[in-house]
């Protein structure tokens, strides 16, 4: 009787999901994919994937799906024009286009607002050239506008984001008021610029810029949900994303979303970080991070939305030492391998780490044409050597590294199968309930269910 009630409550609770979002991993399992923003300009270009057997891959999208990939992340930029950069080319046009694709294949679509006709990373965080006035009031109007046109026009062509992000490794901060959207030179500056000092622990050393970095992401963030509720849909269904790329500083990660909490900010659903080992040091730099944060924000998940290793060559900019790091992973497809490995090994002990997600695993280089990029980046999980055609960069023992990524949302370390099999339950068996038919997360600890299998989380 018991089972039998089981099965009708979860078939209940897919026939009464809303068909409009197609929650895989969205705050309930755990999130595994790529930033895949490259793939149609390279595809224009005439390059192609080859997956483990050497056969050209005809779709990618589909293809790390297959592979157990279920996010998708895209950048998206005001007007790219106004920039030289050849791979900064993600206006709305491309990026819906290619959004597209990620619903129609069923996976999570990450939004990533760059909030800049160019890169914005910890470095730069440069106002776009069409949003003159740049005033904090007006600037934070503009913030709600456009975030909430761009969502309320994908909704309309029925491309819904599961997950937007709001701006791009805002770690100091975003739209700064300088002429060249740089790092200020004096103090005076970081306050006229709004520039955070996220390296103080006392909110008052930068007070100005906390409450204009909240106001601006409270607008952001009020546009998106405001887009969702216009259109019929939940507003608290999309995830949130503040964006941060301090990933060897648990000082500094904290003081930020803790100064922004302070400042008024806390309409966001998910921690997200850059964690790049030859940037940000070894793994038990990112572990001490997810002690932290699990501590001081226990009810903000934590996803990693960029992470990578090089696949050729070492990088001459590194902060870490090559000897430091090559003693673990090498610059190949074994090094990238073990990289993965080692990753979801550490991370699988901290609940509130839910989603992985690679940097740029299609890059091919400046593609077959030579026009996509001002050279190689070297972090694909493909070589970019071999002309038009790229090979898979297998590891050790004919590993996928894509399969291997994969295996974040799979493993079941500290979890034991128990009991008769539960009711498979169609596009919802990643998911997980407890015996009420409750969604839980993934890690949450009891008598469990997924994929058609109760089993036990110590």
């Amino acid at each position: 009787m018991r089972k039998i009630f089981m099965q009708t409550l979860l078939v209940c609770l897919i026939l009464c999901a809303p068909l409009s979002m197609s929650h895989i991993c969205a705050s309930n399992t755990l999130c595994v994919g790529g930033d895949l923003s490259m793939v149609a300009a390279y595809e224009q270009a005439g390059d192609q994937w080859l997956d483990e057997n050497g056969n050209p891959i005809p779709d990618l999208i589909t293809y790390v799906r297959d592979k157990g990939w279920n996010l998708v992340r895209l950048r998206l930029f005001l007007d790219p024009s106004q920039d030289s950069d050849p791979s900064t080319l993600q206006d709305y046009a491309y990026t819906l286009a290619l959004a597209r694709r990620v619903k129609e294949a069923n996976m999570q679509l990450m939004l990533d607002f760059h909030y800049s006709d160019t890169w914005a990373d910890p470095s730069t965080q440069r106002i776009p050239a069409i949003w003159t006035d740049h005033s904090a009031a007006a600037l934070a109007a503009q913030l709600y506008r456009y975030s909430h046109d761009i969502v309320t026009d994908m909704i309309a062509h029925k491309v819904v984001p599961d997950y937007v992000q709001l701006g791009n490794e805002i770690t100091y901060g975003l739209l700064w008021d300088t002429t060249d959207g740089t790092y200020p030179k004096s103090s005076s500056q970081y306050v006229a610029a709004g520039y955070c000092p996220t390296w103080s622990a006392t909110y008052s050393d930068g007070t100005t810029q906390w409450r204009r970095t909240a106001s601006l992401l409270n607008n952001a963030a009020h546009g998106v949900r405001t887009a969702f509720h216009e259109a019929g849909l939940d507003s608290t269904a999309v995830q949130l994303v503040v964006h941060t790329e301090m990933g060897s500083s648990q000082r500094n990660t904290d003081n930020f979303y803790r100064h922004l909490r302070t400042a008024g900010f806390t309409n966001y659903d998910v921690i997200g970080l850059s964690y790049y080992p030859f940037w940000h040091g070894p793994l038990t730099m990112l572990t001490s991070l997810l002690a932290t944060l699990a501590a001081d924000f226990p009810d903000k998940p934590v996803h990693i939305v960029e992470t990578a290793w090089y696949n050729n060559w070492y990088p001459s900019d590194a902060d870490y030492t090559i000897a430091q790091l090559n003693s673990k992973w090498t610059a190949n497809g074994a090094g990238i391998g073990h990289y993965l490995t080692d990753l979801i090994a550490a991370a699988r002990p901290y609940s509130n780490l839910t989603g992985i997600v690679y940097w740029m695993p299609e890059e091919c280089g400046n593609g077959y044409q030579k026009t996509l990029m001002r050279g190689w980046i070297n972090r694909g999980l493909w070589y970019s050597s071999t002309g038009q055609r790229h090979t898979l960069a297998i590891g050790e023992g004919g590993l996928n590294p894509v399969s291997l990524l994969a295996s974040f949302a799979t493993a079941t370390d500290g979890i034991g199968t128990i009991g008769e099999d539960a009711p498979v339950v169609g596009e919802k068996e990643s998911m997980t309930f407890d015996l009420s038919g409750r969604r839980q997360s993934s890690y949450s600890k009891g008598i469990r269910i997924r994929r058609g299998k109760k089993f036990f989380v110590k």
